[in-house]
């Protein structure tokens, strides 16, 4: 799954580079990315297109990429976002059932179901990663990404909610077998519980890294030539018998999001 996200981000490049011209001879999510109008959808400003010219979006979109700057500090990617209001409009762009998907850096696309701020922050997550990782990508497991994914949109069905001591839905023990489960298997079927268990390790290592600043210095590390599992080696806890390091405090609660006005 991560090479073919890979291999589909390498073709929108290679065609950007190359000019629309090719686009025809292209798959629907890359030549979506390079001629958006060229499927039927809105300029709504901003790098965001969609179905329908819907203000609405545009809010959605604004709160998603607030919730993207509170753990950041500041975005670096700004990938074209591609938003369907209809399933006919998912299919035809490249989409299948997932609510939403990202093309490595370049575009994310979202079904009507994920039309949402917390499935389009989860989405701008995974582009913010790609491109801080450069060529580096495709050394960060997915069970990373998406468990990092899961704690910038702050997902209520898979973390606790900002502000409170522990955000793991379950033992951090039963958490860490996503460390070494493989993501694809394991997801299929509509199994959540990888998101769940990824959720609960990345929030924990994020708490004690900086958050932001301790994702931006795993890229940093990887270009330099250090190994994943040398810098993220999650470790279960220690018994209670033992003198734990002290957990530092969550984030404070995030910015409210804009009311969207329609």
């Amino acid at each position: 799954m991560r090479k073919r996200r890979l291999l589909i981000a390498a073709l929108v490049a290679g065609i950007l580079g190359a000019g629309v011209g090719v686009t025809v001879l292209a798959a629907p999510a890359v030549a979506v990315t390079v001629c958006p109008a060229c499927y039927g959808l809105h300029n709504l400003g901003g790098n965001v297109w969609a179905e329908t010219d819907d203000p609405h979006y545009r809010t959605m979109i604004d709160g998603a990429r607030a919730r993207l700057d509170y753990f950041y500090g500041d975005r670096t990617a700004n990938p074209r976002i591609l938003i369907c209001a209809t399933d006919t409009c998912y299919r035809h762009i490249g989409g299948g059932g997932e609510k939403g998907k990202a093309l490595g850096e370049f575009s994310l696309m979202l079904s009507p179901a994920g039309a949402t701020e917390t499935i389009a922050t989860h989405e701008l997550s995974h582009a913010e990663l790609h491109h801080l990782l450069g060529a580096s990508a495709n050394s960060v497991p997915d069970w990373f990404d998406e468990g990092l994914a899961v704690l910038v949109s702050q997902d209520p069905r898979y973390l606790a909610p900002v502000g409170t001591p522990e955000r793991c839905l379950m033992p951090y023990e039963l958490a860490l077998p996503v460390v070494d489960a493989d993501w694809f298997s394991s997801t299929q079927h509509g199994n959540d519980l990888p998101y769940r268990q990824a959720a609960c390790v990345v929030s924990r290592w994020a708490r004690g890294h900086g958050n932001g600043t301790g994702v931006a210095d795993l890229a940093s590390r990887l270009a330099q030539g250090s190994k994943f599992g040398e810098v993220v080696n999650p470790q279960p806890t220690v018994s209670p018998s033992a003198s734990p390091s002290p957990i530092p405090p969550p984030l404070p609660s995030p910015p409210p999001s804009p009311v969207p006005s329609r």
